[in-house]
């Protein structure tokens, strides 16, 4: 959906939908978030102006994200999520999770956070697909513009093989898409122990494009983990995430860029990257 056909009805739509996931029970709904801000906006501008907007780092051509905390009733960090993707001016709804907080295994709450995350994540995907079954914007038609973006954005051949990682089905799905129809050898992977599986193997990919956030070990431990190994310790790494962490924060990455970013600056670092690990 572009950017300008966003109504504020629909926004009210989905943020409906998700309180009626993330906050079924009647008895606790004074804890609610308040959304009358939202309730009161009779245009989008009214409407985005209630939503937080990250500050974007990236000197090119980025991406719009707005987001809204809304909590779930076991974890008060889950937010609502309106952002363009890949595809400038396309708009796509989804749920961040935010619980990517640094619990280590010897903590004695470890066990209890894995298992929230879990219910995170499965509510994450409950409201995902209750908005696609609404014909709302999401993740889904991401991936649907990606196929049809790859049968005119076609390349040569190229001889690389990335690795793309992110738990976003459909946008590690979307992302492998044109990647592949821009000649390279793609190989698809959903969480970090996938990564740590793969690396086991031969041949290696030649760029790994790795997300932060993910269950099964995030993208730091992954790095930790093929920056100990002497077979990959060279191997260039570009980490993406949505996360309030920068460059200098993990110097274990070769490359970096805030999510969402669009193609057009994706692909000619991605080129960069392929280039300068050949030289």
């Amino acid at each position: 959906m572009l950017l300008h056909e966003l109504s504020p009805a629909l926004v009210k739509r989905a943020l409906a939908i998700y309180l009626e996931h993330a906050w079924p029970r009647s008895g606790v709904s004074q804890t609610r978030p308040n959304l009358e801000r939202i309730e009161r906006a009779a245009s989008n501008a009214e409407l985005l102006a209630a939503f937080d907007r990250p500050r974007q780092d990236a000197d090119g051509p980025t991406c719009a994200r707005y987001t809204l905390r809304l909590g779930n009733e076991r974890y008060p960090f889950m937010k609502f999520v309106v952002q363009e993707y890949l595809v400038g001016r396309e708009v796509f709804f989804s749920v961040d999770t935010h619980d990517d907080l640094d619990v280590r295994e010897d903590n004695p709450d470890y066990d209890a956070w894995l298992e929230l995350k879990r219910h995170n994540r499965e509510l994450k995907q409950r409201i995902e697909d209750a908005w696609a079954q609404a014909g709302l914007p999401t993740h889904r038609d991401l991936l649907r513009i990606a196929r049809e973006l790859a049968k005119v954005e076609c390349e040569g051949l190229k001889r690389a093989r990335i690795l793309v990682v992110d738990d976003e089905q459909d946008v590690c799905r979307g992302l492998g898409t044109l990647l592949e129809a821009r000649g390279y050898e793609v190989e698809l992977a959903y969480d970090g122990r996938q990564v740590l599986e793969r690396i086991e193997r031969d041949p290696l990919p030649d760029l790994i494009v790795l997300d932060y956030s993910m269950p099964e070990y995030n993208g730091e431990e992954v790095l930790d983990a093929l920056r100990a190994q002497a077979r990959t310790r060279r191997l260039p790494v570009l980490l993406a995430t949505a996360s309030s962490i920068h460059r200098e924060d993990l110097p274990q990455a070769t490359a970096f860029l805030h999510k969402p970013y669009p193609r057009e600056v994706l692909f000619p670092l991605i080129a960069r990257m392929l280039q300068s690990g050949r030289e």
